[in-house]
């Protein structure tokens, strides 16, 4: 149809095209950029309530029993785009021009318009509609305040001048802009990366604000290195549907193969559609180029939802900056959510996170992080999740940050190994350096667990976890106060093949925790160097339940509370407590105070079942504690007092085996069982061969009850 310029048309078309433009230009909460990261929540991530956003069922069934790499996600992230039949064009060549247009006027596109390589400039005001036809080879110039519908837009059209898009919504067609579908080479995964960035930056240029793909299975390649796929401008919603498939063609250039980036934008989201990395597609286990399936570095205010990333040759996504903390131009990525994204089986980590701040990892769900795939060997730290920002040190021995992480909440995740017996070292979410507030809570975790290096304020709490276990800290922190400190183990339901909880180096508190594990809690393990261990950590509150031990500590104690825990343990259980204690400064207390904790077990019809506890430690307090029998196995300046102690049918209420120098044991109430055993048994004494010192002091206050 040809432009319709007659006077008494020319006003009624004036209005409806201020109509269509008031129609148009406006969109949905969904597609604004106003608070954009925290959509109806408040900016600290939670909800209006503060309990965080209710977990969406991640259905917990493996969406592909293979790699996961062709599963599906419910729903169509909210739009009814459909392209799967492609954009309807009329190839009838049009019997009219552009030459002549009149200002202001409405142009309606029903047919193919071959500018034949020439510029049309346009007076002010001009709107083009799409009605089924195209432009094609040749440039379109506005002279000021065009408008065009962004179904005319394609790969051989140049649109330049003043301009805007009709819809900020834009609508991409695969084979609008030169995109090869299907296997190709890598010249023509190059192309279609360079249409598909080509569209992006057209859209973003005429005021386009979200970026629709829905039927499209397609390689994409950088041009050369450091040259990425779909670099995401600021102010832009790039919006996928389950059918959009976007894959990284194998490299030869490093870091040629992000599938998308977002680099020092801000206003930025994605939501939808699957991310294949090509891990599996050399013809080599190890060695492989490096890459992400996507990246952010240097994004604020910056939203990630839907998105399904899989098998990357490093992370399924990375979260950094650019420049090094310490550089006056850093600027740090900042207001980050990640929600309801899957997370398959990419080599090194499935997420990391090097540098950011206020970051939130919610509703996801990890799967297999750094396994070995029949065609990929992984690649170390092999996890779920990571957090590690690089630091160092200067010739005078001072902390370098090159990197900086603070603030991230993770929460209502799920993560799993598939095949955890042949894929032992795989999963896991691990903090490695960090500053406060770091939270990991209400999380589900099976056969992959939680653990922290060189932290503070990481608060880990309310997490379910099977098949695995916490460990907190690491021996190398001992007393160090200055970067690793108040630290939180909370309201944790652990159930372990090994050992629940790990607690080493300093500043842990852990409370309230429900623990079942070979082993409940292990202090101080970790270290070659026995100086080191665990220091100002309290363990109160917790029940445990232990096949062999239900507390063991290994190195040094340094300002250790262990205090009114409810310990229970289960058939066969060697020993509640098993404590050691390297501590070497005789001049002071290592306050390592055991109490108020009540054992109970299944040894040999006692009144409490409880089995015995083995002590073998230096400067160690062990009092008002409902126990079993207790064996000294050596150690000094050890305290028992005020302890219930219930012995096994046939033990001594307390036995040393070992000398103990400068050691009290007074106040206990004891109770042995010589009527149930041809044993000879006695409340307090010493195995055969074994002296006490002058300074091991047994008061005459103890009580022995005999049943």
């Amino acid at each position: 149809m040809q432009q319709m310029n007659t006077p008494k048309l020319l006003l009624y078309f004036l209005l409806l095209l201020l109509f269509t433009h008031t129609t148009m230009v406006s969109c949905s909460k969904d597609e604004a950029f106003i608070d954009l990261v925290g959509l109806d929540e408040d900016k600290d991530g939670t909800d209006q309530d503060g309990n965080g956003s209710e977990n969406p069922d991640q259905g917990g069934e493996d969406p592909d029993p293979g790699n996961g790499d062709d599963g599906s996600q419910d729903g169509n992230n909210g739009t009814d785009f459909d392209s799967s039949e492609g954009l309807k064009i009329s190839t009838t060549p049009c019997d009219f021009t552009l030459n002549g247009v009149e200002a202001n006027a409405t142009v309606e596109i029903d047919c193919r318009m071959d500018l034949g390589g020439q510029t049309i400039t346009l007076p002010a005001g001009v709107a083009l509609t799409f009605k089924g036809g195209e432009i094609i080879n040749g440039t379109l110039n506005f002279s000021g305040q065009g408008v065009i519908d962004g179904n005319l837009l394609n790969k051989d059209l140049t649109i330049g001048g003043d301009v805007r898009l009709s819809d900020p919504v834009f609508q991409f067609y695969p084979e609008r802009w030169d995109i090869v579908q299907g296997n190709v080479d890598m010249q023509r995964a190059k192309d279609n990366s360079l249409g598909i960035q080509e569209a992006v930056d057209l859209v973003h240029s005429l005021s386009g604000s979200t970026f629709e793909i829905d039927a499209l299975d397609a390689f994409f390649y950088g041009k050369d290195v450091y040259n990425y796929n779909i670099v995401m401008p600021s102010n832009f919603y790039l919006k996928m549907t389950d059918n959009t498939h976007l894959r990284t063609f194998p490299s030869v250039d490093e870091y040629s193969t992000f599938l998308i980036m977002i680099q020092g934008v801000e206003n930025v989201r994605v939501s939808g559609g699957y991310l294949h990395g090509d891990r599996d597609l050399y013809n080599t286990m190890d060695n492989l180029p490096r890459s992400h399936t996507m990246k952010i570095k240097t994004g604020v205010n910056v939203v990630i939802e839907n998105v399904h990333m899989s098998n990357a040759t490093q992370d399924g996504l990375a979260i950094e900056s650019n420049r090094f903390a310490y550089d006056p131009n850093y600027v740090g990525s900042n207001n980050i959510l990640i929600k309801n994204c899957v997370f398959d089986s990419n080599r090194r980590i499935n997420l990391t996170i090097t540098d950011g701040h206020n970051i939130t990892v919610e509703g996801c769900t990890f799967i297999d992080g750094g396994i070995n795939t029949s065609k990929s060997n992984s690649s170390a730290p092999s996890c779920n999740l990571n957090i590690e920002p690089l630091r160092g040190r200067d010739g005078a021995g001072n902390l370098v940050e090159y990197q900086k992480v603070e603030n991230v909440t993770i929460r209502n995740n799920k993560q799993y190994v598939r095949n955890i017996a042949e894929q032992p070292n795989a999963g896991g979410f691990l903090v490695s350096h960090g500053y406060g507030p770091i939270i990991v809570e209400n999380n589900e975790m099976i056969d992959s667990g939680i653990s922290f290096h060189t932290v503070n304020g990481v608060i880990i709490r309310n997490n379910t976890i099977t098949g695995a276990g916490i460990s907190a800290g690491s021996a190398e922190t001992f007393d160090r106060e200055d970067f690793v400190y108040g630290n939180e183990v909370t309201g944790n339901n652990v159930t372990s093949k090994g050992t629940a909880l790990n607690i080493s180096g300093n500043g842990v508190t852990a409370s309230n925790n429900h623990l079942e594990g070979v082993v409940g809690i292990a202090l101080g393990a970790g270290s070659t160097d026995r100086s080191r261990g665990a220091s100002n950590v309290e363990i109160s509150g917790n029940y445990i339940q232990a096949s062999s031990r239900g507390i063991i500590s290994h190195n040094t104690m340094h300002n250790v509370l262990v205090d009114n825990n409810e310990i229970s343990m289960m058939t066969g259980a060697n020993f509640a407590f098993a404590l050691n204690n390297e501590w070497s400064n005789a001049s002071s207390s290592a306050n390592f105070v055991i109490s108020n904790n009540s054992v109970s077990g299944n040894k040999s019809n006692s009144t409490t079942g409880a089995p015995p506890s083995l002590l073998g430690a230096n400067s160690i307090d062990f009092i008002d504690n409902n126990s079993g029998d207790i064996q000294i196995n050596g150690g000094s300046r050890m305290k028992i007092s005020g302890n219930h102690i219930d012995a096994n049918i046939g033990e001594d209420g307390i036995l040393f085996g070992a000398d103990a120098p400068n050691s009290t044991v007074a106040d206990n109430s004891i109770t042995i069982y010589p009527s149930r055993t041809p044993l000879n048994v006695e409340c307090i004494t010493q195995a055969n061969g074994v002296s006490l010192s002058s300074s091991v002091n047994i008061s005459s206050n103890n009580t022995c009850t005999e049943q």
